[in-house]
C-alpha cells in the first residue's frame, strides 16, 4: 500500500474518523495488510467503497495514472476526497476534475506537505516580516535522490510519469504560498541523462522558469537523479536580504559585505508532515470551515495547472502562457 498506509494509520487512530474499508489492488500487499489490520474490511473491488453510503471521505494514494479517474468517480458518488499529488497528468483531466468537484459540491484536499513543515513556516515568517525586502528571484529545487524509485519501481512502469508532477509541484505550491501573485508564463527544459541506460523512458530532470507581472522570476526544478539525500532546496533573493535553505539548515544574509558573517540557524528539515495536512482537511470538513477548503482547492488547481504548463513547454520547446481562465475555479 506504500504511502497509502500513512493515510490508513491516521484515519484508524484519529478521534474524528473511523477507517472502515481499504482497496489494495496488489494481492500480496493485501494479504500482508490484512494480518496487520485484522479489523479493517479489505475489499476486492474499489466500487464497494464508492457505493458505501456510510463513507463520507475517500483517500486516494494509488499510482499517479489512476488519480484522475478515481477522483471523478468519488465525486460522482459525492465523497469528499483527499488525494496524493498529482491530481492528474493532463490538462483535459484537470478540466474534468474541476467540473466534477463543482457538480458534486464535495471537497478535495491534496498532500502539499511543505506548508506544514517547520523549516518553511519559519522562513515564511521571515519573508512576511519584509526582512528580505522586495523579492526578485526565487529558486525551489526538489532533489529526490532515490534513483531506484524510477528505474525499478512503479514510476517507470506506468504509461506516463512526470518528475515535475511527482516532485517539483511541491516547490510550485511552496512558492505560490509565499507569494500573492501567480506566474503568467513558463519556459521549461528537461533531460534524462542520469537514467539514459535504464528502462525508465521519461525525463528524470526538469527545470522551469516562471515569470510574474511584478518582474519577479522563479526557477523550479525536479531532480530525481541527484546524488543527494531527498530534500528541498529553497532560496529567496530580495532587495534587503537573501535566505538559503537546504539539508544543512538555513542562512540569512542581510549585508553584501563578506566580512560580516551571515546569520545561521538550524531548521527542522523533515518533510514528513503528511498526517498534519490530512488532519487539517478532516477538521475543516467537520468544523465546516469552507473558506479554508475553497482556498486550498484553488491553490491545488493553480499548482497543477502550472505543473502541466511546465510539461507542455518541455514537450513543445516553447514558452507557454498560463491561462487561469481555462480552469474556472468555483467561488
Amino acid at each position: 500500500m506504500g504511502v497509502g498506509e500513512k493515510h490508513a494509520i491516521f484515519y484508524n487512530n484519529y478521534k474524528h474518523t473511523k477507517l472502515t474499508k481499504i482497496y489494495e489492488k496488489n494481492l500480496k500487499k493485501r494479504k500482508k495488510l490484512k494480518k496487520k489490520y485484522p479489523l479493517i474490511n479489505f475489499v476486492k473491488n474499489e466500487n464497494d467503497i464508492y457505493k458505501d453510503k456510510d463513507i463520507k471521505l475517500i483517500s486516494i494514494a494509488s499510482y499517479d495514472n489512476f488519480h484522475y479517474k478515481q477522483i471523478v468517480k468519488a465525486a460522482k458518488y459525492k465523497k469528499n476526497i483527499f488525494v496524493e499529488k498529482p491530481i492528474c497528468l493532463f490538462l483535459s483531466e484537470l478540466k474534468k476534475i474541476n467540473l466534477a468537484i463543482k457538480k458534486s459540491n464535495i471537497k478535495l484536499g491534496c498532500n502539499f506537505v511543505l506548508r506544514k513543515n517547520n523549516q518553511f513556516i519559519k522562513i515564511k515568517n521571515i519573508y512576511d516580516k519584509k526582512i528580505l525586502g522586495k523579492p526578485f528571484f526565487i529558486e525551489g529545487d526538489y532533489n529526490y535522490g532515490r534513483l531506484n524509485k524510477i528505474t525499478k519501481g512503479w514510476r517507470g512502469k506506468i504509461p506516463f510519469y512526470s518528475v515535475t508532477h511527482g516532485g517539483a509541484i511541491h516547490m510550485i505550491d511552496l512558492i505560490l504560498w509565499f507569494l500573492k501573485e501567480l506566474p503568467y508564463e513558463v519556459k521549461a527544459e528537461g533531460n534524462k541523462i542520469v537514467t539514459h541506460k535504464s528502462k525508465f523512458k521519461f525525463n528524470d530532470f526538469s527545470v522551469g522558469i516562471l515569470k510574474f507581472k511584478s518582474g519577479l522570476i522563479a526557477k523550479i526544478s525536479s531532480n530525481f537523479g541527484s546524488v543527494t539525500p531527498h530534500h528541498h532546496a529553497f532560496k529567496i533573493f530580495g532587495t534587503k536580504g537573501s535566505i538559503y535553505s537546504d539539508l544543512r539548515g538555513a542562512v540569512l544574509f542581510k549585508n553584501r559585505d563578506q566580512k560580516i558573517k551571515p546569520k545561521l540557524f538550524k531548521l527542522e528539515t523533515s518533510f514528513r508532515q503528511k498526517t498534519q495536512v490530512i488532519k487539517n482537511f478532516v477538521d475543516d470538513l467537520i468544523l465546516k470551515k469552507n473558506i479554508v477548503i475553497k482556498s486550498n482547492f484553488r491553490e491545488i488547481m493553480n499548482s497543477m495547472l502550472i505543473s502541466l504548463c511546465i510539461e507542455k513547454s518541455i514537450k513543445t520547446k516553447k514558452t507557454i502562457k498560463i491561462d487561469y481562465k481555462n480552469i474556472k475555479l468555483y467561488e
